[in-house]
């Protein structure tokens, strides 16, 4: 054949420019052979690791066990001392009375609550007191002894009969802080659902372009073999230079398409990359095995999603958590009736060591008594408003929790329609690629014995390639349902169990 040097420069310019190409999706290839092959077990694992909102999730269960520290407080001994001097004058009617007194003090107070709602406090109080007389009168008209000193020891035990009994300020704001921190632990949980979700998606992707890819590199080859025999074909006069030219636009096409599925593997490989927070360019390939659940009705699996998500567990927790706090806004309309016993001593002496410690002889210088005190609130308006609010709390997590079980039981069915529809068209989209094939390969045959156009041929190989993109699209369909029903019941963390002991 006959070319001008114009036409020959263009079909040199041409040839060049897909060898470029066609060598740079080459060396991509090769680089990404050499990467090792990855599970969705493994982005998962690093995603969880990395992950900057996991992370904030679990100081937040810091954040409420702290909270239940801070309860347990309540029943902390605390203590407390003063001391102080004081001076007092005031003017006086009555020629025998002190016109100053200088007075001075030491006083200790330990108080110990108890989970009962009970408590005992001791005090400890010293004085001294010195009363000063005009210099006028006369010292056997002044009081004797004179400074005096007092000491008082007491202890005091309240019970509460009514209101406080069990301490519910403490038992139910306990509970409460318990079910918190166990809700903030499962919201690490749910957490993990949401990115394992984001992950399918992401890993899905990646897979399905490294099987378009996989897919273009066939097709460019059977292109390229097509027009190896188009130009022997040519070189003896078998056919026309028109039939080569659709051979090599068909040839064009697939490395197009090629460049493509690399270029949509590249940008799926950074997005998976950023979801286990490496670098982007980081290669990668994947090993995919598509998971198998055994279908059951939508009602057994919404029952197994109930006992395994966490949103539920939450949910309880919440509940729980709303329980204790509608009990203690309730215990607070209960009337205070409190029975309040004591014993102490008292002392009293002119002589600072002997009024201290005449305080520790209980039998000479006692105080004991036994008192009843009773209190309420009229309206209790804070406290009615108190229990309609926590009512309502619980109304809303019941809310909410049907709600979330009718969008769960919606989601389930919709995975398992799809399961089924994807298991019958895979099965007949792969006798749909055989049949491909073979009318391909028998084309072949024809097309070398010069028994079919050209044209016939590209429409076929065409029909092959079309047969098995919907194959590999079916395939990674049918792989990412099985794993998002497994997600939605609960058992994605099982499923991956169970594909890594089989591997």
């Amino acid at each position: 054949m006959f070319y001008d040097a114009h036409e020959r420069k263009d079909r040199w310019c041409r040839v060049l420019k897909k060898k470029i190409v066609f060598g740079m999706v080459l060396l991509l290839l090769s680089i990404e052979a050499q990467a090792q092959a990855l599970k969705l077990a493994d982005v998962l694992e690093a995603a969880f690791a990395k992950s900057p909102d996991l992370q904030a999730s679990a100081l937040q269960v810091n954040m409420r066990r702290a909270e239940g520290a801070q309860v347990d407080g309540a029943l902390d001994m605390r203590y407390g001392a003063s001391v102080g001097l004081s001076n007092e004058a005031a003017p006086t009617v009555s020629p025998f009375a002190a016109t100053e007194t200088n007075a001075a003090f030491v006083a200790g107070q330990v108080v110990k609550p108890f989970a009962d709602g009970s408590t005992l406090t001791g005090t400890l109080k010293y004085n001294r007191a010195e009363l000063i007389y005009p210099s006028t009168l006369n010292p056997a008209f002044q009081s004797n002894p004179n400074p005096l000193y007092q000491h008082q020891i007491d202890l005091i035990y309240r019970y509460p009969l009514a209101a406080g009994s069990g301490n519910p300020n403490y038992t139910l704001q306990k509970e409460a802080s318990t079910a918190d921190e166990k809700a903030a632990k499962l919201r690490t949980a749910l957490l993990k659902e949401q990115i394992a979700a984001q992950a399918i998606g992401l890993y899905a992707q990646f897979v399905l372009n490294d099987l378009s890819v996989k897919l273009a590199k066939d097709a460019t080859l059977r292109a390229t073999q097509l027009l190896n025999d188009q130009k022997k074909r040519e070189s003896f006069g078998l056919v026309e230079k028109e039939d080569r030219y659709q051979t090599e636009a068909l040839l064009a096409a697939r490395r197009l398409q090629l460049a493509q599925a690399v270029a949509a593997k590249q940008a799926a490989q950074t997005g998976l990359n950023r979801m286990m927070y490496q670098g982007a360019d980081t290669v990668l390939s994947v090993h995919f095995a598509s998971p198998n659940i055994q279908l059951q009705s939508v009602a057994s699996l919404l029952e197994r999603a109930e006992q395994n998500r966490p949103v539920f567990k939450v949910l309880d927790a919440q509940y729980q958590a709303a329980e204790s706090r509608l009990s203690l806004a309730q215990s607070g309309s209960d009337y205070q009736l409190d029975v309040v016993g004591q014993i102490g001593t008292r002392a009293l002496d002119g002589g600072g060591g002997a009024a201290f410690a005449q305080g520790f002889n209980p039998i000479d210088d006692r105080y004991i008594g036994v008192s009843l005190e009773f209190s309420d609130v009229f309206g209790k308006s804070a406290n009615k408003a108190a229990i309609q609010k926590s009512l309502l709390a619980l109304e809303s997590i019941q809310i909410e929790r049907r709600k979330a079980s009718l969008d769960l039981e919606t989601e389930i069915a919709t995975l398992v329609d799809a399961l089924r529809s994807n298991k019958l068209t895979l099965q007949a989209s792969k006798a749909q690629v055989n049949a491909e094939k073979k009318k391909y390969r028998a084309q072949v045959a024809r097309y070398k014995k010069g028994r079919a156009p050209t044209s016939v041929m590209i429409q076929f190989e065409g029909d092959l390639r079309a047969a098995e993109l919907r194959y590999v699209i079916q395939q990674v369909n049918l792989g990412v349902n099985n794993y998002q029903l497994a997600l939605a019941i609960g058992e994605l963390d099982a499923l991956m169990q169970q594909q890594g002991a089989a591997q």
